[in-house]
């Protein structure tokens, strides 16, 4: 698969994951995940929680299956200021459910690859 504005070969691993098994449920395509419980993914995020990948698939219902990207390139939307383009620099969660933001003292994922701030998003290999 080509990808990028270069364009190249990505390897991509996805996961069948779960929905929490209770609670409120809005996760939509490209939203930004954590782990939660043992292959359990949910889009609530507090501030600098680390992601786990992104989401494949809308989910809305308890304990359902979702499949999840934990390797390859991930777009995200991001908040507040603009990710880092230098190498080492990479995500954590934002306190916007899905989204991912700079950190600031959390641990970051991935390593960002390019960053469009016209529509607020970074590319990201996890």
């Amino acid at each position: 698969m080509a990808f990028g504005d270069v364009g190249g070969a990505v390897t991509e691993l996805i996961l069948t994951c779960q929905t929490p098994a209770s609670g409120t449920i809005a996760i939509s395509k490209g939203d930004a995940v954590k782990l939660t419980g043992a292959y359990t993914v949910d889009n609530a995020t507090d501030v600098e929680d680390v992601i786990f990948g992104q989401a494949m698939a809308d989910a809305d219902d308890n304990a359902v299956a979702i499949p999840v990207k934990v390797r390859g390139i991930c777009i995200f939307g991001y908040t507040d200021t603009a990710p880092t383009v230098d190498g080492e620099a990479g995500v954590v969660a934002s306190a916007t459910d899905g989204k991912v933001a700079t950190p600031s003292t959390g641990t970051p994922r991935g390593i960002n690859v390019k960053v469009d701030v016209t529509n607020s998003e970074v590319h990201v290999l996890l």
